[in-house]
């Protein structure tokens, strides 16, 4: 692996919404990234300021300084969300872009996705003394495309943000640990955020096709924080072979996908799914979007999803069904280790500061 390039220490402001103990991979690669820089990078850093939501668990220390100052809105259900805290995090970003005198802001790309604000908060850091990294896992960012700098966490994305003009690729920041294969159940699942936009409920529509025609159905079973709330249990309330079963704590991921035969990631928005490399290094099935192009070429074409309406989703639990192979991936996951990503990362901050 190569070295960090020496120049004086950094100071940095990382923005991140949530942190743990919510989930999500927003959650998990700000933790991984600041944590690292903590654990491992302290030469390089004089100071890392963050700023999230009230009831983060990270711990500061005498380089990290968690400021848990912004009201909970990304970590609640859509029910609970408030537009009047929602803006105050907005204005309470904006004022630290703004007066912060750091030599990077590093912030989450969710900050500048609304159509206004998501302007004012783009102009805001044109205007800030600091250097910007902007940091893109999905396909939602649409503003401008000059003035910062891009992260984003594949290959795919790269491409797909071909328009943007300072763009950089850095792997991102993933923790694989020694595991014990077990013997799947015929069952499959889903792991992520219950929302519309990651295609839960064609995935459940598709489902429902699929019972009607099989004499040996799958078990579907959902983890996942539910923001969609009443429609979700209304949808599968007199399913007998759907479970949802709440959140999992991420330290009990690779134990519970080794439980089942497949993991299907229907969303159409992703940049590299974290849930995928999990599935891989687990060695189960996968069946997602063929957008996700960046393993792709790892996955058996009988479980991409050329669309995600229902008929295609039947098709693929189908091809699971009767699935009989072993399955295995040639993948190199030492690229997403955090201290590989993260000295990456830090080369980069060293750039964009000359």
């Amino acid at each position: 692996m190569f070295a960090i390039q020496k120049t004086k220490p950094l100071s940095v402001l990382f923005i991140c919404s949530i942190l743990p103990p919510y989930t999500g991979g927003a959650a998990l690669q700000g933790s991984n990234i600041i944590s690292t820089f903590s654990e491992k990078f302290k030469n390089e850093f004089k100071q890392i300021n963050v700023i999230t939501e009230k009831g983060c668990t990270i711990k500061s220390d005498n380089t990290l300084k968690i400021q848990s100052i912004l009201f909970n809105y990304d970590s609640v259900s859509n029910q609970d969300k408030s537009f009047i805290k929602q803006l105050i995090n907005y204005l309470i970003v904006i004022f630290n872009i703004l007066f912060t005198k750091k030599d990077i802001i590093h912030i989450h790309s969710r900050y500048v996705y609304a159509k206004y604000i998501g302007k004012i908060i783009w102009l805001s850091l044109l205007l800030s003394p600091s250097k910007v990294i902007i940091d893109i896992q999905d396909r939602f960012y649409n503003n401008f495309r000059f003035g910062h700098n891009f992260v984003v966490c594949s290959e795919e994305l790269l491409e797909y943000y071909s328009w943007l003009k300072r763009k950089f690729f850095i792997p991102m920041p993933a923790k694989f640990p020694k595991i014990e294969d077990k013997r799947f159940k015929h069952k499959v699942a889903y792991f992520g955020e219950i929302t519309s936009n990651k295609g839960v409920i064609e995935l459940i529509n598709g489902y429902k096709k699929y019972l009607k025609d099989t004499d040996n159905p799958l078990e579907l079973h959902f983890y996942g924080s539910n923001t969609l709330g009443k429609i979700f249990k209304e949808m599968i309330k007199n399913i007998a072979k759907i479970k949802y079963l709440g959140v999992i704590p991420h330290n009990r991921i690779f134990d519970k996908i080794l439980e089942y035969k497949a993991v299907i990631l229907p969303s159409k928005f992703e940049g590299l799914p974290r849930i995928c490399l999990e599935t891989m290094y687990c060695n189960r099935i996968i069946v997602c979007h063929k957008s996700i192009k960046q393993i792709t070429p790892y996955l058996s074409d009988q479980f991409i999803l050329d669309d995600i309406a229902p008929e295609y989703i039947k098709g693929a639990l189908y091809n699971i069904e009767s699935y009989d192979k072993q399955i295995t991936y040639k993948y190199d996951f030492s690229i997403h280790l955090p201290e590989n990503t993260c000295k990456k990362l830090i080369n980069l901050y060293q750039q964009v500061i000359k």
